[in-house]
């Protein structure tokens, strides 16, 4: 693979360009790069363009020659010969969610305890701002190269990678690429992902009425809140329910006049993982099956029964799984009520062996009532383990780790499904815990270092294989 000198070089340059990559990390995360309503050249809002920008300038003044392509992604490139080969990270993060949360700001880079805190350390722009650095260190040491490498920085990943749908309509697909978006040693298979909007009217004359509910800042991330608003003229009624009620999640309300405010509390997580969260929403629908909307309960009830009570489908009989990839999950991840229309957006990670038609159609007849649209679908991915990328990036990351944890399946999404041949290649470790989508995000200083080691023996190989 590499002999011990090269290793060696490698170590030591990734040692000393170490504070210089942090300084660079701490100008991206002081960036809120959460998706906007899009501008005149911001596809994506202001956030994720300045950090886009932001990074290319970095890149620039560590020599390299780069590219924007309209402020949807951009890259760096060394070497213009031979296969073009990539690494794909993205710039843009979901919302810090409930700021009280966190025990420091989430756009200030952090350190304290050998960790690393903010809102991007680990998803992606650590890895990313790593990815870049790791470039530089194998372009000092390679000279001549007999391949092309382009790191390419996305805006979009966390709301549907609209920014490397487009980037790969005006540049190449590359040769073969790899993402730093999932976890070691790779991830081979990543299940289907797909999205729904359930909506329905609430129009009600009845003494009770659900006026307002809200939820969710992103479809991939478990609500940590709910809030919804009852205008009713049984307060006493209700608000003994609310002193007796009890579930899951931590329960607030507030009276003013003939409107209650409530409010659940949960626990956030990603949704490729829903149990690893209380869902604010699944709290919020189980309490208001428990009271009286007259004509229209039925659609709490059948929300809660079908939605609210688990997070693997089963309420929607689309529960499967599979050897390759695990089992199917669903997250009920964003509400909302406008001019008494009730709307719900689910996210589904399905096994690669299953279908989404098949998935769909059920749905449809499991929220009979329900108007149901699919608004996003990334079709599963599969690379197989014997396979030549496969294989060079698990010698590469054994020969830093000395780790023979075999390839894993995920329910996560990453940039791999955007192009012909790729997978997610780190950046966290085995047992590895980020808290990546939750407050107090972190990535340990010394699995960045490791993770940016084993980047640049890729880079290397990379650059000198034939």
């Amino acid at each position: 693979m590499l002999n011990k000198k090269i290793e060696e070089q490698i170590d030591e340059l990734v040692d000393q360009y170490f504070e210089k990559t942090l300084e660079s990390l701490e100008k991206i995360i002081k960036i809120r790069s959460v998706m906007d309503k899009p501008k005149k050249n911001m596809p994506f809002g202001e956030g994720p363009k300045k950090a886009l920008i932001e990074t290319l300038n970095i890149a620039k003044s560590l020599g390299f020659k780069v590219a924007n392509i309209d402020n949807y992604a951009g890259h760096v490139e060394y070497g213009n010969t031979g296969k073009l080969y990539a690494i794909l990270g993205h710039l843009d993060v979901v919302p810090e969610g409930d700021i009280e949360k966190w025990d420091t700001n989430p756009y200030e880079l952090t350190i304290k305890e050998g960790k690393m805190f903010g809102r991007g350390v680990s998803d992606d722009k650590g890895p990313s701002i790593g990815a870049l650095y790791a470039l530089k260190i194998a372009s000092e040491l390679v000279d001549n190269p007999k391949n092309t490498i382009r790191v390419i920085f996305g805006t979009n990943e966390e709301n549907g990678s609209r920014c490397m749908k487009y980037y790969f309509t005006k540049e190449p697909y590359p040769y073969a690429a790899v993402t730093p978006d999932g976890t070691f040693p790779l991830v081979f298979a990543e299940k289907g992902n797909v999205s729904y909007l359930i909506s329905i009217s609430l129009e009600s004359n009845y003494h009770t009425r659900l006026v307002d509910i809200k939820a969710g800042t992103a479809v991939n991330v478990v609500p940590e809140k709910c809030t919804a608003i009852i205008e009713t003229s049984k307060i006493n009624e209700i608000t003994y329910l609310l002193d007796n009620f009890k579930n899951n999640c931590k329960l607030e309300y507030r009276v003013n006049g003939n409107n209650i405010e409530i409010i659940t509390i949960g626990k956030s997580a990603h949704a490729s993982t829903p149990h690893l969260g209380v869902n604010a929403v699944s709290c919020m629908l189980d309490l208001l099956t428990k009271i009286d909307f007259g004509s229209i309960n039925w659609i709490f009830d059948i929300l809660f029964e079908k939605l609210g009570k688990d997070v693997n489908g089963k309420g929607l009989d689309i529960y499967g799984e599979d050897k390759v990839s695990g089992n199917l999950t669903c997250n009920l991840g964003i509400v909302d009520l406008k001019d008494m229309n009730l709307s719900f957006v689910i996210n589904i990670r399905y096994p690669i062996f299953m279908n989404v038609d098949m998935i769909t159609t059920q749905i449809k007849e499991a929220l009979k009532g329900f108007k149901v649209e699919q608004v996003s679908h990334s079709k599963p991915l599969y690379v197989s383990r014997d396979s030549e990328l496969v294989k060079t990036l698990l010698r590469v990351y054994r020969s830093v780790t000395n780790d023979e944890t075999p390839p894993i399946a995920m329910g996560g999404g990453t940039y791999a499904r955007t192009i012909p041949y790729g997978v997610a290649f780190g950046a966290t470790f085995p047992g590895e815990e980020t808290g990546m989508h939750q407050p107090n995000e972190n990535w340990s200083l010394d699995s960045f270092k490791k993770f940016i080691k084993i980047y640049t023996r890729l880079i290397y190989v990379w650059l000198t294989e034939k």
